[in-house]
């Protein structure tokens, strides 16, 4: 009964987007906010099969980066009406939760100022994958997509001047969407230890999920349980822990570029391992 429920609110969901006004809405619990190309589709997929979690009409809203000026209501428009999501709690006897999954908004120069502003409390996920591999992966998903036509030790050469004065023209024009920093920051979205940070601080450390990618690829069920825990869930019986959106390239990063890269990332892998916990040890030989 509870799945058929779940299904209709979903499908009344999908059909929200188009709605003019969505005040009688609710507003998500928790958010997925990245990192790009680290898992966050796979836990999307595992966490809305949870009975007591209900998904977004659509993965990523991407309200909080590019659409905030749509406003509130266009926000609302992608989660359960108000009195669904009672009726559903009535039936299991449980309080049911709402989430999203943008993994820009980890990065966007604005996003997490203002989910602090409008969820006040809201918790957060954020996978962490190796900033060599997902550096490599982000370059190979915007080359395949044909929105990059150098190649990876270019990008990277020519990455601070594509992104120079880019978060500060967010910063200053929050209308402002900047290609570039979206989908040219390889190596910038993958430092890892300022994004964390900001997490911590702006959100408040209990309320920050951190996983590390590669425990999660490995063991998805036991990561994806921990998940449930920071969110006082109980674990879920029957959940398909199939991989999710699981790139075809060839993964082989040239030893000279890894090497570079090794170096640039030194720094905030230093860091990161301060803030974060030294789990976080994608260098060690």
């Amino acid at each position: 009964m509870w799945q058929r429920t779940k299904d209709l609110i979903r499908n009344a969901g999908h059909r929200a987007k188009v709605a003019v006004s969505a005040h009688d809405r609710v507003l998500p619990d928790f958010i997925i906010v990245g990192a790009q190309k680290a898992g966050t589709t796979s836990l999307h997929h595992y966490l809305q099969q949870h009975p007591l979690v209900l998904p977004p009409s659509s993965k990523e809203v991407h309200y909080f980066d590019y659409g905030y000026s749509r406003g509130e209501n266009w926000y609302r428009g992608h989660f359960a009406r108000t009195a669904e999501k009672l009726e559903l709690e009535t039936q299991l006897g449980a309080a049911v939760l709402t989430f999203e999954a943008s993994p820009y908004y980890i990065y966007h120069p604005l996003a997490i100022e203002r989910m602090a502003a409008d969820l006040p409390g809201v918790r957060v996920i954020a996978m962490l994958r190796d900033p060599i591999d997902r550096t490599f992966s982000h370059y190979w998903h915007e080359k395949k997509k044909d929105q990059d036509d150098l190649s990876l030790a270019e990008a990277i050469a020519q990455e601070p001047e594509r992104l120079a004065g880019e978060a500060e023209k967010i910063r200053q024009d929050p209308a402002y969407q900047s290609w570039a920093h979206q989908h040219f920051s390889y190596v910038d979205r993958s430092r890892y230890a300022p994004q964390v940070e900001r997490l911590q601080t702006v959100l408040g450390a209990e309320n920050v999920c951190l996983i590390k990618s590669e425990a999660f690829f490995a063991d998805p069920e036991t990561e994806t349980e921990r998940v449930f825990g920071f969110l006082e869930l109980e674990p879920a019986h029957g959940i398909d822990y199939a991989p999710q959106n699981v790139g075809g390239y060839d993964d082989r990063i040239p030893a000279d570029v890894r090497a570079s890269l090794r170096e640039i990332f030194a720094e905030d892998y230093a860091r990161l391992r301060q803030i974060a916990g030294p789990q976080f040890d994608w260098f060690e030989d």
